[in-house]
């Protein structure tokens, strides 16, 4: 999987492509590169606009409301990959995390970040065993390939920042970071035993 385009440079590129392919030109003409690899390549900026085109029409970069079990079906298995928040309105914790999957959701444009109340997704909550929320699951090709329950695996506080969501989710393969982001330590915080007492703040389902 590509490093994930931002929202805003998606949107860029399905605003006006001429002018990206008049930036990809001029960045071309600067190297000593054959005139079949500029076509190539310019082919293939053509081809990715017209997937962003179908992406943006599925509201990806956008952080959505999947409104029932079907639109979350519809959803997982029509998109390669999604991360899915299954949340109560009640839930201190996951109004926590959706703050920062709506960030993560305009920064990888790529991947469909949405969230299912667990009271319009009963058969869901029983197939998937939820007890405990917050919880984040990761799909690919309609298929669970992770999960985040709780804040224990993002340090057991509720200010933990951003970047700690984001490197677990990059873990599952839903996401790639660029290199320079890739994650150095597995949480990204140093754990205390505050933190570890702050664990049991998760809510049970």
């Amino acid at each position: 999987m590509a490093a994930s385009a931002t929202a805003e440079h998606a949107q860029a590129i399905i605003d006006d492509q001429s002018l990206v392919e008049e930036q990809l030109w001029e960045e071309l003409e600067k190297e000593d590169i054959p005139s079949y690899i500029r076509e190539s390549r310019l082919e293939a900026l053509k081809k990715q606009s017209q997937q962003y085109h179908m992406m943006k029409e599925q509201q990806h970069g956008e952080y959505t409301l999947l409104e029932d079990e079907k639109t979350f079906l519809d959803t997982t298995t029509s998109i390669t990959h999604c991360v899915v928040h299954f949340f109560h309105p009640d839930f201190r914790r996951c109004s926590i995390i959706d703050g920062h999957l709506e960030k993560l959701s305009q920064k990888y444009f790529e991947t469909k970040f949405g969230r299912i109340s667990v009271e319009k997704a009963k058969f869901l909550v029983n197939k998937l065993k939820i007890q405990v929320l917050p919880a984040v699951y990761c799909f690919k090709k309609g298929i669970v390939v992770d999960k985040i329950v709780g804040f224990e695996e993002l340090g057991n506080t509720d200010d933990f920042r951003t970047e700690v969501l984001e490197r677990r989710l990059a873990k599952s393969g839903c996401i790639e970071m660029a290199e320079d982001e890739a994650p150095k330590t597995i949480f990204g915080v140093q754990r205390s035993n505050k933190q570890d007492e702050d664990s049991s703040d998760d809510d049970d389902y």
